[in-house]
Parts: C-alpha cells; sequence; structure tokens
C-alpha cells in the first residue's frame, strides 16, 4: 500500500472505523514509512487536544425542574417516621428493582463485550499470523510432537488432537497472547485455509458457547476444564462447526 493510497484512509483508522484487513494493511505501512507514521500521529494528538478542548455543560435548569416536579411535594412540617416510610416505599421499591435490573444488564452486558473484545483479539492474531508469516513455532503433524513442545512455555497443557481423519490434519502450533495471558495456538489445515484453535486458562470467566462470523472470519468459542478455547478460519461456518466437533469428540465435550 503507498503513501498516496492510504492518505485518505488515516482520519478512519485514527478512529478506528476501518475493517480488520484494511486496519492491518495501514499498521504493517505505518511500521515502514515514517512519514505516515507521524501524519497518524498528529491526528491521533489533534483528536485527543478536540476532546480534552471540549466545554462540558452543567444540567439546564427546566430539565432540573422537571425531574423535581415528579418527586413528592415537600410537607411544611417534618412528617414521622413512618410516614416518611409510607409516602417513599413504594418508590424504594422500584428504585431497588430498577438497580437490579440495570445490574443484570450490565454483567450481561460486560461479559458480552468482553466476548466481543476477545473474538476481536483472536482474529486480528490470526490474520496476523498469516500476513507475517509466522504460523507457527513448532511445525509438525504428530500430537505427540505439538504437545510436549509448550511445556515449559506455558504453565497448562493444551489438548491436541489428530484430526486428519476428519480432513483437518495438525500441521504444528504456536505461542500467542490472549486476554493479556500466554495462550497455545494450535494450527489445523482444511484444504488451502488454516485454523487457528487458541486455548488459554480462563482466569475463573470462562467463554460461553457461541459460534459468529465477522469481515469474513468464522469463529466458535467454548470452555471446558478451566481453559477457554476459540476457533478462527475463513473456511465456511459448517466447516468450523465440523472442525469444533471432531476436536472435542476426541478431547471430550
Amino acid at each position: 500500500m503507498d503513501c498516496e493510497s492510504q492518505r485518505d484512509l488515516l482520519p478512519a483508522y485514527v478512529d478506528g472505523e476501518l475493517d480488520l484487513v484494511r486496519q492491518l494493511e495501514i499498521e504493517a505501512h505505518l511500521s515502514s514509512c515514517p512519514a505516515c507514521a507521524q501524519t497518524a500521529q498528529g491526528l491521533r494528538e489533534a483528536k485527543r487536544a478536540l476532546r480534552e478542548s471540549l466545554p462540558r455543560y452543567a444540567m439546564p435548569p427546566d430539565v432540573l425542574k422537571k425531574i423535581q416536579s415528579v418527586l413528592p411535594p415537600d410537607s411544611a412540617a417534618p412528617p414521622a417516621r413512618r410516614s416518611v416510610v409510607m409516602v417513599l416505599w413504594p418508590y424504594l421499591g422500584m428504585a431497588a428493582s430498577l438497580a437490579a435490573m440495570l445490574a443484570a444488564g450490565f454483567a450481561a452486558g460486560w461479559q458480552q463485550g468482553q466476548t466481543n473484545q476477545l473474538t476481536d483479539d483472536a482474529i486480528a492474531s490470526h490474520a496476523r499470523s498469516l500476513m507475517a508469516q509466522h504460523l507457527m513455532d513448532v511445525v509438525s503433524t504428530d500430537q505427540h510432537t505439538v504437545k510436549p513442545w509448550f511445556a515449559g512455555k506455558i504453565d497448562f497443557a493444551p489438548p491436541v488432537a489428530d484430526l486428519a481423519s476428519a480432513g483437518f490434519p495438525l500441521v504444528g502450533g504456536r505461542l500467542d497472547l490472549l486476554d493479556h495471558h500466554p495462550a497455545a495456538a494450535l494450527v489445523y489445515q482444511r484444504r488451502k485455509h488454516f485454523i487457528n484453535l487458541f486455548v488459554w486458562p480462563d482466569g475463573g470467566a470462562p467463554l460461553s458457547t457461541r459460534q459468529a462470523s465477522h469481515n469474513g472470519y468464522q469463529t466458535q468459542s467454548w470452555a471446558k476444564d478451566g481453559l477457554n478455547f476459540l476457533a478462527v478460519s475463513e473456511i465456511p461456518p459448517a466447516d468450523l462447526a465440523d472442525f469444533v466437533q471432531a476436536y472435542r469428540a476426541q478431547t471430550g465435550p
């Protein structure tokens, strides 16, 4: 990608609005082009300066007045404690119910956000491994060679399966980073495409079983025995589902 063709994309890149493949292409270009990297840095600094200089406004008085109008009217004389409780009881119940709903919604939204972020990170690692020609640290079709290779490099043992008979031969593995923790990336092949199966300790936050598509990539996640599993590839969804089914059948559901 030359400077002229990507110059117009830098604002969208800085704002995080590009698809994953285009973003990785621009990152690769910026790493080898100081002029464009300086332009991107200038855009980031301008964005930060604009955000910090924006004025902050207090709540308008008319909005505050509308809020106060729906509250119970104040009494001239201080009411007895029992009266206060009786007046406020319905509102306390509504507040408690609303708080519970908000807490449940926040927890579900946070978990979904975490899963989405992990999926994006896994897709980025998969794409980067193909672009950077760093798909494997150990090249082998033998599960008894790949699994011992991870010993001493990570503090868990990733389940490695020989799936050649199912049409998904093992071709190797490598060390990667996911969820800020070391992860094992087991590499399988489906015809001319590769499958990265990321395995790492769940840390008390097991992934939900989910299949998703994003920018042409297919992903499928699950958790078992304290480990998270996330498979990524460009193969059709049905093929990836067959891979996961074959893998889980050999390593345990």
